[in-house]
């Protein structure tokens, strides 16, 4: 059972709702008719807002059109150092991407479409990287070397490619089928776990 959502959760949650529903707007207006046409009034017009509006969301229609990141490192840390600390590391990242999953699985339509803009237009993806992400990734793969029954560097890097490919597999795998995602996740995980 899931906990009730705090007053502060509701309005993050609904902000964030609002911010990928004008971010999806304007994607789908610069895929249908360029990235000309992708303007803050045409976005803000398609999105149902004023133009007032949409600069409390993106101080640019660019920022608009680069997708963020499905989860953030920080997120992933904050739910990993959740786990209790004697739980073995691929409890703890089962847990973690049953949650992320969880999240991902309703945008992920608009994932796809991010991904068709950046293929037209590859110099949106330069903005897309605000971070490097090689190094993000060796800080994720540090927190998770730290977990109970991990050996080792190599180790923690395959638990969470491997725990993390299950879970956008099983994303994927429902957004075509319609399945479920808690229930293809939870196969792609225990294919994961008996070695496939």
């Amino acid at each position: 059972m899931q906990n009730m959502e705090t007053p502060q959760e509701r309005r993050d949650r609904r902000r964030a709702e609002k911010r990928q529903a004008i971010r999806t707007a304007a994607v789908k207006i610069a895929l249908d008719q360029g990235l000309e046409a992708a303007t803050v009034e045409a976005i803000s017009a398609a999105a149902d807002i004023s133009p007032r509006t949409f600069f409390n969301y993106f101080s640019t229609k660019e920022e608009a059109l680069v997708m963020e990141p499905l989860w953030r490192p920080e997120e992933f840390t904050e739910l990993l150092g959740a786990r209790p600390g004697d739980e073995p590391a691929f409890e703890s990242l089962k847990a973690v991407a049953r949650i992320l999953a969880a999240r991902v699985s309703p945008i992920w339509a608009d994932a796809q479409l991010f991904g068709e803009l950046r293929r037209r237009h590859p110099e949106l993806a330069a903005k897309a990287r605000a971070a490097d992400e090689t190094k993000i990734m060796e800080n994720v793969f540090e927190v998770v070397r730290d977990r109970p029954g991990v050996s080792g560097k190599l180790h923690a890097r395959m638990l969470v490619i491997g725990t993390f490919g299950a879970a956008i597999s099983a994303v994927q795998e429902a957004a075509e089928t319609g399945g479920s995602v808690e229930e293809l996740l939870e196969e792609a995980l225990t294919l994961l776990e008996n070695g496939l």
